[in-house]
C-alpha cells in the first residue's frame, strides 16, 4: 500500500534512519561497554518497533498498542544505561525504585485511565521527564570527568537522549488533542508536530552513531 507523500519523511525517511546508528554500532561493537551495548540493544528495539509500527499502518491496523508496550521497554533499557554511568549514589537508587514503579505506572494507565488504542500522554511525558533528569544528572557528573568532553562516546549519545525527550515532551503531551480535533487546523498542526518529533529522532540517531563513532577498545 502507498504511503501519502506527506508522511514519507516521518513514515519511512526517520524510520529507516535507525540503520546509521546500528551500522556503526555493529562496526564498533567487539570495543563497546557494556553501557553502549546497552544502546546497541535499544536501538535493534526501535528499529523492530519502527517496522511493526509502518506495516500495522500500512494495513490500518491500530499501532497504538506497540507504543504502549515499547515505553515500557524504552525505559527500562533507559534506566540500566544510566544506572551503567552514573555513579552518583542516591541517582543509582531512585532509578532502581523507578524501574519497579514506573512499569507499574504505565500497566495501571492503559488498564484504567488510558485506552490501548489512544496514544499514552500521560506515560510518555512521565518518561521524558525521568529521562532528562537521568541526563542532566550524567552532564552534572561529567563535568568533573578529565577525559576530553568530545572523546567520550556516552556523551554524544546522551546529548542526543536529551534533546531528544527534551524536545518531544510536548509533542507527547499533547499528541492526542491534535488528534482528537481533526479539522483543517488541528490536521496541519498535527502534520507538524509529527514531522518535528521526525526530526528530534533523526537528530538523536545521528548523534548516537557519531558516539559510537568515538567508541575505541580502551
Amino acid at each position: 500500500m502507498a504511503i501519502p507523500v506527506s508522511l514519507i519523511y516521518t513514515g519511512i525517511i526517520v524510520p529507516v534512519s535507525v540503520l546509521i546508528p546500528i551500522g556503526m554500532a555493529a562496526s564498533k561493537r567487539k570495543d563497546a561497554d557494556r553501557p553502549l551495548k546497552i544502546i546497541w540493544y535499544y536501538l535493534l528495539l526501535d528499529c523492530v518497533v519502527n517496522v511493526l509500527a509502518v506495516l500495522l499502518a500500512n494495513h490500518k491496523i491500530n499501532n497504538l498498542p506497540v507504543l504502549h508496550v515499547f515505553t515500557i521497554l524504552e525505559f527500562v533499557l533507559m534506566s540500566y544505561f544510566y544506572l551503567s554511568v552514573l555513579k552518583e549514589e542516591t541517582a543509582v537508587r531512585i532509578i532502581k525504585y523507578l524501574l519497579i514503579l514506573f512499569p507499574v505506572f504505565c500497566i495501571v494507565n492503559f488498564l484504567f485511565f488510558q485506552s490501548i488504542y489512544q496514544f499514552n500522554t500521560y506515560a510518555r511525558p512521565v518518561e521524558a521527564l525521568i529521562i532528562m533528569g537521568c541526563s542532566l544528572a550524567y552532564f552534572a557528573q561529567s563535568n568533573d570527568a578529565e577525559t576530553r568532553w568530545s572523546l567520550n562516546p556516552v556523551n554524544w549519545i546522551n546529548t542526543g537522549i536529551l534533546l531528544y525527550f527534551s524536545g518531544a515532551l510536548f509533542i507527547f503531551s499533547f499528541s492526542n488533542l491534535t488528534v482528537n480535533e481533526m479539522t483543517e487546523k488541528y490536521y496541519a498542526i498535527n502534520v507538524l508536530m509529527w514531522n518535528i518529533h521526525a526530526t528530534l529522532l533523526l537528530i538523536m540517531y545521528l548523534l548516537i552513531a557519531f558516539g559510537f563513532s568515538k567508541c575505541s577498545k580502551q
